[in-house]
């Protein structure tokens, strides 16, 4: 299937040279039937790069035709702190932990754009665990994500990460908020927000008013 941009939409077309032309990361945000997801699966559809498309749950995968987070990063389902001994590079601690196979290795070190749908729902130690597990299996410590390019994709105004009532406490300490955003790795990265403005999936005024209204 052919998916078309309207290429009179500023946004989208700042976004796509972005994705296209840089290795900057996007935060593309904007209410429904914006067409944030028309965007990602245009950018699927044409990018050179070696990309993965990724979502924090089943249904959000199947829908961005990807495979889930914690699928792709074999990660644990409970908090994956800063401080984490699992993360650590002491003793090859975190190569024990996440021991990935040969050729998974070798995706997770060549992927050159990470997609990630319906980022409001994940967490953000979340987060800051794909950004050292790319930095480690990638061998470049320095750059955040590894130097990956990551393409965020979601609206913060319509879902919210699941937080377990015995995991608020602890996840408090370490950030001001559970929403992706609030990742301690987004200090050393100048991610580029651009909102989508334009509804295309609802053209009755009155509706998109209620709409704007409810989010």
């Amino acid at each position: 299937m052919e998916f078309q941009l309207d290429t009179d939409n500023k946004e989208f077309q700042d976004a796509l040279q972005l994705i296209t032309h840089t290795r900057q990361s996007v935060f593309l945000t904007g209410k429904a039937g914006t067409g944030k997801s028309t965007f990602l699966k245009y950018i699927c559809a044409h990018t050179k790069k070696k990309y993965v498309v990724l979502a924090p749950t089943g249904i959000a995968a199947i829908n961005a035709e990807g495979v889930t987070l914690h699928s792709f990063f074999k990660l644990p389902f409970r908090p994956m702190l800063p401080d984490d001994p699992d993360l650590s590079l002491k003793n090859g601690r975190i190569f024990e932990f996440f021991k990935y196979r040969k050729e998974h290795r070798k995706l997770i070190s060549e992927v050159e754009l990470i997609i990630i749908d319906e980022i409001s729902m994940v967490r953000a130690d979340i987060i800051d665990c794909v950004d050292r597990i790319l930095r480690v299996f990638s061998g470049n410590m320095r750059l955040p994500f590894g130097g990956k390019q990551l393409l965020f994709v979601g609206d913060v105004f319509q879902l919210e990460p699941v937080v377990p009532a015995d995991q608020k406490e602890i996840l408090s300490l370490f950030y001001a908020s559970p929403f992706f955003f609030s990742a301690r790795v987004f200090k050393d990265i100048n991610l580029v927000p651009i909102e989508l403005q334009k509804v295309y999936r609802q053209t009755d005024p009155v509706f998109i008013n209620i709409l704007d209204r409810i989010r």
